[in-house]
């Protein structure tokens, strides 16, 4: 927050400007403006709130840090999941200035795809949606980023274990424009590709060779102009990649059965790559007419790529030359989408404040998919298959939307809106209202009262066919076959602003989904292109439960507990007669967190998580089959394995302890530089990331496996 003001020196009769900075300030009015909003289920974070003293491999993340929020489950570990109140994950609303983001991780799934260097303010919704928003069932990310300084020229630069980040601003007109520049980039490469360089020399010898390059990026731009007093113009540029290429050659002979000399060689070659990103664009015009009525008009625009290809070729000598039997096969998801959108913000009376607006989005939806095989003979080849499957889906969403937040009576207040939704689709239209209404009421100073129904509907599905957060899944629309998904939620809860800078928040909800589509095809990593509308199964989910949050503050120290029971359930039809357990039905979640500044050089931070185990499907020893004997004259007796229902075990519960800690010193001339440690998982919690079910003697025996140890981290910054 920058207060600017202009005064006149009485010496010299010029004008000059007094500036403050005022982060902290602004830090602690946060909490307090998040409870006086009506809605509930809202947390809002500043970038000071991203930037603690703990990070994972030392770069604040902005996903990570909504993990630990009661009522979120984040699936595998280290993953950057979000199953908000029951959800599937695919139903979190992302926008970055206005934009919608797709594909929202990096370095499959460890990094959230959003700098925080650059990050303005997070508006997190995970129950009572304003109706400005939809599209998305469980939650809504709203990501801005900041103004450059129209003043000064400042920005921080930071190195951390596997990523570098620089962040830059200042004035291009000054007074009028500014710019803001944001780069974050892995630098392991530079380190992964000699290795790999020298690993290959050393195993020459053998013909064996290695390659293999990752890297991931994201570009952030922003641009803003004062046209007047009353119009600001912004221009944001995001661009975020992931590249993974990785290549094997194999030597293999082919050797003499009598004497063991090689008699043929030749190479078995894999190559493949996986590339994953979004790139958005958005221009907006804000006008103020009046200090009662101001607008927004803009115009976004966001490309979302995923990718996964792979290239074999395997060798043999057969009928006196070199054959090679080869196979190519591409996956494509592309999204491409544009908006049209204008916000209008209205006081007309004292108790009213209305905010309406209407919005048009075009979205095109490219899912590909094409395998290619043939055979190498000498000098000839030969065609043995050549499949390729695609589309190119359309769809409209107009959107126009109404919401009046209005004093009733003293101490009441309501948000009551509806925003009604159509989507056009090739043979189908759907016209869909969404209702919604949310309740405050102070019954004191410090104790408020909240509650909230909403209605949410979702046009787009996340198709995929593993839970792991892989480029391997489809983004497609609604058609006259596939409905779009329904959710219905309700919440309540009280609010207490306590003495001594705490406050204890208590608030339940009850969540139902419908239409919500589950893989019920053969394993496999891709989702089927050409028959994906009946690979997936129709069904429905529910969610309930309780959360409760603790924290206390003061000038140097903060601490928050919180605690969430809930249930998340589903039933499909296909797979059970019965509700059964969602995979991240993780009954109980307990979080703690703590930061204390010691001095202006020096604070700590540590955070402890816990959460009941997800869940997996397994067999289980059925009934009776027969018995065989060994060589050696023991019995073996053998059963059917028999399914008693999806989910049907718990895995161990989970939990970590992070700590962190800031070393910082000023320098003589204004720069800052920090030196973070931190460490992910300190007394080396080997967490549960898979498990499987074998046979021993006969018994069923499930074991699991914990692959993420101890991870100490640091990092270097610089704010100049």
């Amino acid at each position: 927050m920058l207060a600017i003001a202009v005064v006149c020196s009485a010496a010299t009769g010029q004008a000059q400007e007094l500036r403050d900075t005022l982060t902290a300030a602004r830090v602690s009015a946060d909490r307090l403006r998040t409870v006086m909003r009506t809605q509930t289920g809202l947390t809002r974070l500043s970038a000071e709130d991203l930037n603690t003293g703990f990070a994972v491999f030392s770069t604040p993340d902005l996903i990570k840090t909504l993990q630990l929020l009661p009522g979120v489950a984040s699936g595998t570990e280290l993953m950057s999941g979000l199953f908000v109140h029951g959800g599937t994950g695919g139903d979190n609303l992302f926008l970055l200035d206005g934009s919608s983001i797709y594909n929202t991780s990096h370095l499959i799934g460890l990094f959230s795809a959003f700098n925080a260097d650059v990050v303005d303010g997070v508006d997190f919704y995970k129950s009572g949606f304003p109706a400005r928003y939809g599209g998305r069932l469980s939650s809504v990310v709203d990501v801005t980023t900041r103004d450059g300084d129209l003043y000064e020229y400042h920005g921080t630069f930071s190195l951390g274990l596997i990523d570098g980040r620089l962040q830059y601003e200042g004035p291009l007109v000054r007074g009028k424009t500014s710019f803001q520049f944001g780069l974050r980039r892995t630098w392991m490469d530079t380190i992964t590709i000699p290795a790999i360089a020298f690993v290959n020399h050393q195993n020459s010898a053998d013909g064996h060779k290695n390659s293999g390059h990752y890297a991931f990026w994201d570009l952030n731009l922003g641009i803003t102009h004062h046209l007047s007093n009353r119009d600001v113009l912004r221009l944001r540029l995001f661009n975020g990649m992931d590249r993974l290429r990785i290549g094997d050659d194999q030597l293999v002979k082919d050797y003499d059965t009598t004497t063991g000399a090689v008699l043929h060689s030749g190479f078995d070659n894999l190559d493949g790559l996986l590339a994953w990103g979004s790139t958005t664009a958005g221009f907006t015009w804000n006008h103020t007419f009046s200090d009662r009525l101001a607008s927004r008009v803009g115009l976004y625009y966001s490309f979302n790529l995923s990718k996964v290809k792979y290239v074999a070729r395997f060798w043999s000598w057969d009928e006196g030359m070199d054959n090679y039997s080869c196979t190519e096969e591409s996956d494509l998801s592309g999204i491409h989408g544009i908006r049209l959108g204008a916000d209008f913000d209205w006081e007309p009376f004292l108790r009213h404040h209305i905010r309406f607006g209407a919005s048009l989005e075009h979205h095109i939806y490219l899912p590909e998919r094409s395998l290619h095989q043939w055979m190498e003979l000498g000098k000839t080849t030969e065609e043995v298959s050549n499949w390729s499957a695609g589309n190119r889906y359309r769809g409209e969403e107009p959107s126009v939307y109404i919401e009046d937040e209005m004093t009733l009576l003293p101490g009441l207040t309501a948000n009551v809106g509806v925003r009604a939704a159509l989507f056009l689709v090739k043979g189908k239209a759907y016209a869909l209202p969404e209702p919604r209404v949310a309740l405050r009421y102070d019954a004191s100073d410090v104790v408020t009262l909240k509650t909230s129904y909403t209605l949410m509907n979702q046009f787009e599905h996340r198709l995929q066919t593993t839970y792991v957060d892989l480029p391997s899944y489809l983004w497609l629309p609604t058609t006259s076959d596939i409905r779009p998904m329904h959710s219905r939620q309700a919440a309540a809860g009280v609010y207490m602003r306590l003495p001594h800078g705490m406050h204890l928040d208590v608030e339940g909800f009850w969540k139902t989904m419908e239409h919500i589509y589950e893989y019920s095809g053969p394993a496999a990593l891709y989702p089927p292109v050409d028959r994906w509308e009946s690979a997936f199964s129709e069904g429905r989910g529910r969610a309930y439960g309780a959360e409760v949050a603790f924290g206390w503050e003061n000038d140097k120290s903060a601490a928050d507990v919180a605690y969430t029971l809930s249930w998340a359930e589903r039933f499909f039809p296909e797979f059970s007669d019965r509700w059964y357990r969602d995979r991240n039905d993780n009954r109980h979640k307990f979080n703690i967190t703590a930061t204390h500044k010691f001095s202006e050089r020096f604070e700590i931070y540590g955070g402890w998580v816990y959460h009941s185990g997800n869940r997996m499907t397994v067999g289980s020893q059925g009934k009776y089959q027969g018995t065989t004997v060994r060589s050696d004259g023991s019995f073996f007796h053998y059963y059917n394995r028999v399914y008693t229902g999806p989910n049907n075990i718990k895995l161990p519960d989970y939990h970590r302890l992070d700590l962190g800690m800031n070393f910082i010193k000023q320098r003589s001339d204004g720069k800052i530089r920090t030196w973070n440690f931190s460490i992910y998982n300190a007394y080396c919690r080997m967490n549960t990331v898979y498990a499987d079910v074998e046979i021993d003697d006969g018994e069923y025996v499930g074991k699991s496996y914990g692959l993420i140890p101890i991870i100490p981290t640091f990092s270097y910054t610089l704010k100049f």
